[in-house]
């Protein structure tokens, strides 16, 4: 038998093995979700901290060669596909398919869930709050142009919670029904992957007029058919919309990445590594912000991020969004948040969860 025919064999008895195993696992999971449906009509089938878990104590153990990331990829999937035996879990995402947050989706809850498609980000916010859906994953800030406003807008109002986060490498693709890019006189797409791509337009395609869409998949639908205009958008979108890759990597950035929040009705367990958001307001006047930020720094608490944004019908208020390290739930963390609600006219913990770094 050749070499390589020994190693195929030990390959296919593995993979019978896995099998197994991989049912057993399954069949294990059932029982339990029978268990606590006799415990408690209204237990949660889906217990993310309990996965987190698992998937914390594999990375730890594992010597390769798989990255820690492809382990976390596989279990996500196994996790997907486990509890679709029983109910899967229905995200809503910012539409239509093959948009980088659907993409976020996936890697985060796997294949076998129930994805939603959502025509903005408001409405992610109303399929979670009306039960439509369980969860929902919108995107929070990019490397390169920053917050995605409208998100921390709708913070403002929800009572909805942050429960994880997802960073996706974002890459972008110059798509079009057209051949040849210098037929390309407008460009199609979301507002954050433009600006993520300014330079490269500048130089490429300079005379190109630039049209918004609420996506960049739905950038991708809009010019399918079109022989004068081009989407930007990711390279998934041109397999789903049958469009041509007239130009890749537009990003002004090798490390472009956009960081995700999946949304929520219940709050996230403490983690190894927490992160917790919160939003503020403070009376308008002269040392309230330094000395609120003066606070965190007295207990040692790391602000990673503070975003301000218009207070509503209240010109020149604003609200604070801040990103502190750590979790709610320790007590300097806690007792430094209650004081801070205090000296607030308005605060609110919009969650702690794992934080992905």
């Amino acid at each position: 038998m050749r070499p390589i025919d020994v190693y195929r064999d030990k390959i296919d008895k593995i993979d019978d093995q896995l099998l197994k195993l991989i049912n057993r696992r399954a069949a294990l999971a059932v029982q339990i979700g029978k268990e606590k449906s006799r415990q408690n009509a209204k237990i949660h089938f889906h217990v993310p901290h309990r996965e987190r878990e698992i998937i914390e104590r594999l990375k730890q153990a594992n010597t390769g060669p798989f990255s820690d990331e492809t382990i976390e990829l596989v279990f996500r999937e196994l996790f997907s596909a486990t509890l679709a035996l029983e109910k899967p879990l229905r995200i809503s995402f910012l539409g239509p398919e093959a948009t980088f947050t659907h993409q976020a989706s996936v890697k985060h809850f796997g294949h076998s869930s129930t994805f939603l498609s959502a025509p903005n980000i408001e409405s992610i916010f109303s399929d979670v709050e009306n039960g439509k859906s369980d969860y929902g994953v919108v995107p929070v800030e990019n490397s390169i142009e920053g917050a995605v406003n409208v998100t921390l807008d709708c913070f403002a109002e929800s009572p909805l919670l942050i429960c994880d986060e997802v960073n996706l490498k974002i890459s972008h693709y110059l798509l079009s029904s057209a051949s040849d890019i210098k037929s390309v006189k407008t460009i199609y797409s979301h507002p954050q992957p433009l600006g993520q791509c300014r330079q490269w337009l500048n130089r490429n395609l300079p005379l190109a007029a630039h049209e918004i869409t609420s996506s960049t998949a739905s950038a991708a639908k809009t010019v399918r058919g079109k022989k004068s205009v081009a989407a930007i958008a990711g390279k998934l979108a041109s397999d789903l919309y049958g469009l041509n890759i007239l130009a890749e990597n537009l990003q002004d950035s090798a490390d472009n990445t956009t960081r995700f929040w999946v949304i929520g009705k219940e709050p996230a367990k403490a983690a190894k590594r927490n992160k917790t958001s919160i939003v503020f307001s403070i009376k308008d006047e002269a040392g309230s912000l330094l000395h609120t930020l003066q606070l965190f720094a007295k207990n040692s608490i790391n602000l990673s991020k503070i975003q301000s944004r218009p207070l509503r019908n209240r010109p020149w208020e604003y609200l604070f969004y801040v990103d502190l390290e750590g979790h709610q739930d320790e007590e300097l963390i806690g007792k430094t948040l209650k004081t801070l609600a205090k000296k607030c006219l308005f605060f609110r913990i919009l969650g702690s969860y794992p934080n992905r770094g």
